[in-house]
């Protein structure tokens, strides 16, 4: 049995306990929360850089670009970097991996998809069209034109070989040749490629 003045209490700590349970309990499924979000997202970045392995720069000659990654746009922010260069500079493989070759895009006009074996996604767009230095737009997305000679779908190409050639196909026809570059970490959403291009060899 418990003493009365015991039984008094154990009834106010049981009062104290009820009026104040709910609240602490509360803050700590909050901070719970917060914490799980912010591990969440921290694995999830440390997972994309991860994915991303020092990769070969992908156009062979001089080059402008900047981090325009998410500068506006018509159709939505950037979702790559515009590495400018003079029309037909050569491009070139940025990793081991697997090309397939996209002709029929009315923004992108010519490009490729390069699948790494690290699982990153690399879109090389607005290759050239152009049969002469200008813009006639008569070359269409061909090898020897857009793409290397002798290239075909689903090619298995090395880090630096030669895969299609800078221009400004799609609705960048006309305005000035440059190469827009993607990085997509285990073929997911885009992430700005500038630091891995300020790494590359």
């Amino acid at each position: 049995q418990v003493p009365a003045e015991g039984l008094v209490s154990l009834r106010a700590f049981q009062a104290t306990r009820r009026s104040v349970g709910p609240l602490s309990m509360s803050r700590h499924r909050t901070t719970a929360a917060v914490l799980l979000v912010l591990l969440s997202t921290w694995a999830l970045a440390g997972t994309a850089g991860a994915a991303v392995p020092r990769l070969i720069f992908p156009v062979i000659g001089k080059t402008v670009y900047w981090d325009d990654f998410g500068a506006p746009r018509p159709s939505g922010g950037h979702q790559g970097n515009d590495i400018v260069a003079d029309k037909r500079t050569p491009v070139v493989a940025v990793v081991l991996g697997r090309l397939v070759k996209y002709k029929s895009s009315r923004n992108a006009g010519c490009m490729l998809y390069l699948y790494g074996r690290s699982g990153t996604t690399y879109m090389y767009i607005h290759l050239n069209n152009d049969l002469t230095l200008r813009n006639d737009n008569r070359g269409g997305c061909k090898n020897g034109v857009a793409f290397a000679p002798g290239l075909v779908s689903n090619q298995r190409v090395r880090p630096g070989e030669l895969i299609g050639y800078v221009g400004d196909s799609g609705d960048a026809n006309g305005i000035m040749s440059h190469l827009h570059f993607e990085v997509h970490p285990n073929g997911g959403r885009a992430v700005s490629p500038y630091r891995h291009l300020r790494r590359g060899y």
